[in-house]
């Protein structure tokens, strides 16, 4: 079978579609891909699939002037879809959400191709909520918190399974911690965890990806009592999240999903501008598992630094990695191509 696989832009919706692609290919399908010109996605998509590109750019938060540029984005897109669809003979159509399946999901239902979606946020995004209509399924990363229709199914977040059996137990001394700001960093966490974590006055071991260009200076806010290591990514972020005894990070629909998959809590940061306050809905899910809790940006630095001396003490952390998750993000790649062919 072959399959058009729809992800742009940001670590969150590219790295599901990813893990989709390579089930599908683990199984014998061929897959095409459709993203932007400037997304993560060309760095990230290997050479074995074709990648294509259309001049769809985003329209949510943007001036009328960048709005009207959008929209003859859309229109070009659309009818680059359909030729890209028609001239590779496209079976199926997978869209991962963001502005670039708009156009994606749109040119589906033009060609009379069945298009299935997939949600990561506990929200429906804009893009996926114009083209529930249009679609057989529309796979939900979380429990959404919105209308729940006969066409969706919870599966989870499609995540790499290279460390599904490294999980271990938190250790016991010195404490371990992994930050993170998603794939494309938080200045906010840069500045401000750093100076949390030095009123605490404790041995610690930080790891901190810091955003690709956003690392400068950041080493230099750590006190002498934190051992730490700096990068802007990591390739293996599994390999950091097994390594800690908890986060702090946004909350990201695939950060949370990989956390909580390998039995890690978390101290969510959610980012007060995304888009639907869907971050802010995503870390309420993990609070609702006993995996976490939630500082708000808005919040002082004082009672962050409050919280994490309560955790810490009372190892609250420990308590986080015995908590089980119903919901096995490391299979749902499977279950998604599973559900698909049996359209």
């Amino acid at each position: 079978m072959k399959f058009l696989i729809s992800a742009a832009g940001t670590g969150g919706h590219v790295f599901p579609a990813l893990e989709f692609a390579k089930e599908c290919i683990k199984n014998n399908h061929e897959v095409i891909w459709i993203g932007a010109k400037n997304g993560i996605e060309n760095r990230v998509v290997p050479k074995d699939i074709k990648l294509l590109t259309i001049p769809m750019k985003g329209f949510r938060g943007k001036n009328f002037f960048l709005k009207i540029i959008s929209l003859c984005g859309l229109i070009i897109s659309i009818f680059k879809s359909i030729y890209h669809i028609q001239k590779n003979n496209i079976e199926y159509i997978v869209c991962f959400g963001g502005y670039i399946s708009l156009p994606v999901g749109l040119s589906a239902w033009i060609c009379r191709k069945p298009l299935f979606l997939h949600e990561q946020n506990a929200i429906m995004g804009t893009s996926n909520k114009a083209l529930m209509k249009f679609s057989k399924l529309i796979f939900l990363g979380f429990s959404i918190n919105d209308q729940v229709t006969k066409k969706m199914m919870l599966v989870g977040n499609p995540i790499n399974k290279l460390n599904k059996n490294s999980s271990m137990n938190p250790k016991q001394e010195p404490l371990r911690i992994y930050i993170t700001g998603g794939s494309q960093g938080s200045k906010f966490i840069n500045q401000n965890i750093p100076l949390a974590l030095n009123a605490l006055e404790i041995p610690l071991e930080v790891r901190h990806q810091s955003g690709n260009g956003k690392s400068s200076g950041v080493k230099e806010l750590y006190s002498n009592h934190i051992s730490v290591e700096v990068k802007e990514f990591y390739d293996l972020p599994q390999d950091s999240i097994v390594w800690s005894d908890f986060i702090i990070s946004r909350a990201g629909a695939l950060s949370l999903s990989e956390a909580i998959s390998l039995k890690r809590g978390s101290v969510m940061i959610p980012l007060p501008s995304a888009i639907d306050n869907h971050q802010l809905l995503n870390a309420i899910n993990i609070v609702d598992l006993g995996m976490g809790l939630v500082h708000e940006e808005s919040e002082s630095m004082e009672l962050l630094s409050k919280k994490l001396k309560i955790i810490i003490e009372t190892r609250e952390y420990a308590q986080w990695s015995n908590k089980e998750s119903n919901l096995d993000h490391f299979q749902a790649a499977r279950r998604m191509l599973s559900s698909i062919l049996k359209f």
